[in-house]
């Protein structure tokens, strides 16, 4: 066969292995989608006429309940808070979370990352995260469910406490990176999509809500 009609084939591509194009397609998707999540987050916020007068107590009884359906009486809702302030703080173990708070819980708190964490959490996002994220999603569960405890007994949310809890977050997604630069702006955008509703709601006890998309 001449050289014109000779065929030139490309090489098989291996099993398993992903082509560079399609990871980096994948990466940038996942960057994008998470920041206009984050910019409409961002958007809501501004919209809000009370935002500035964001209040720091704890949202009424009748919209934040206690992760174990139990009733919280002040007692346990404190204790919750400290539990909530030790976690932030990255105490280890799951020593800081007393008996009542594991009661309204309606779980006991396992570990991640050396600290207490919700054994079943996972990172809920409407996107895809990375694997290495999840024990640091877990932990980060668990502290809002402290908060919820907390809120669900009446107690005042401290002004920061949700914020310290997302900003453990972003550490320890950031610590669970390596020398990936897509992880790492993933772990960025990830945190201020987070971080921008703890602002809208006004910083005070996490309250599920329905996403408009």
């Amino acid at each position: 066969m001449s050289n014109s009609h000779r065929l030139h084939l490309r090489p098989p591509r291996r099993p398993g292995r992903e082509q560079p194009g399609a990871v980096l397609l994948t990466a940038a998707l996942t960057v994008l989608a998470l920041a206009v999540i984050a910019l409409a987050g961002v958007a809501a916020a501004a919209a809000s006429p009370s935002l500035s007068d964001a209040p720091t107590t704890a949202v009424p009884d009748d919209t934040v309940t206690a992760p174990g359906a139990v009733t919280v009486d002040s007692g346990t809702a404190a204790a919750a808070l400290t539990a909530a302030r030790a976690l932030a703080d990255g105490d280890p173990g799951v020593a800081i979370v007393p008996d009542d708070v594991v009661s309204a819980l309606g779980y006991s708190p396992g570990r991640a990352l050396g600290l207490a964490a919700n054994g079943d959490g996972d990172c809920s996002s409407p996107v895809s995260l990375p694997a290495e994220f999840e024990p640091a999603c877990r932990v980060h569960d668990l502290g809002y469910d402290l908060l919820r405890v907390a809120g669900a007994g009446g107690s005042a949310i401290p002004p920061g406490l949700r914020g310290d809890l997302d900003a453990l977050l972003a550490q320890q997604m950031h610590a669970a990176c390596g020398d990936s630069p897509y992880c790492h702006a993933t772990a960025d955008v990830a945190h201020v999509a987070v971080h921008v509703n703890t602002v809208r709601q006004g910083h005070g006890a996490p309250v599920v809500e329905r996403l408009p998309w």
